[in-house]
């Protein structure tokens, strides 16, 4: 590879760290003029957990929310047991998602919102719940 060829890659190099730090220094909030919110986590009559989310913005714009049901697993990452989006161009999104996780059992979970374009997540108290 000739020296100028080696100034090319080098000099792309450079440029590519800082803007790789100002996007993900800017993944760390809501959407700019936007808020969301999880409204908790319980279980209905038939046993399914059940959580619901929100978000609104100050605009309208092509956004994606997402609401989670996490299960609290100590020691590791809590997997999502299932979730639900509302994706479109609104200044409100709202959306809940109700699902079983594997038989009849007591453990923890709880709901969490977010807007997929960020990472600012916004989680319901942790419960201990029996689900099927």
């Amino acid at each position: 590879m000739s020296l100028s060829k080696l100034g090319v890659v080098a000099g792309g190099c450079l440029l590519a760290v800082p803007t790789g730090l100002v996007l993900g220094g800017a993944a760390w909030a809501d959407p700019a003029g936007c808020s969301a919110a999880n409204g908790g986590i319980t279980t209905l009559s038939n046993g399914e957990l059940y959580t619901f989310g929100d978000g609104s913005c100050d605009t309208s714009a092509y956004r994606n929310l997402q609401v989670e049901i996490k299960h609290d697993i100590t020691g590791r990452p809590d997997p999502a047991v299932d979730h639900s989006n509302d994706i479109g161009s609104y200044t409100y999104y709202a959306t809940s998602v109700a699902s079983c996780d594997n038989g009849w059992r007591t453990a923890k979970y709880y709901g969490r919102t977010f807007f997929r374009t960020n990472t600012t997540y916004h989680d319901s108290t942790h419960r201990s719940l029996l689900v099927c």
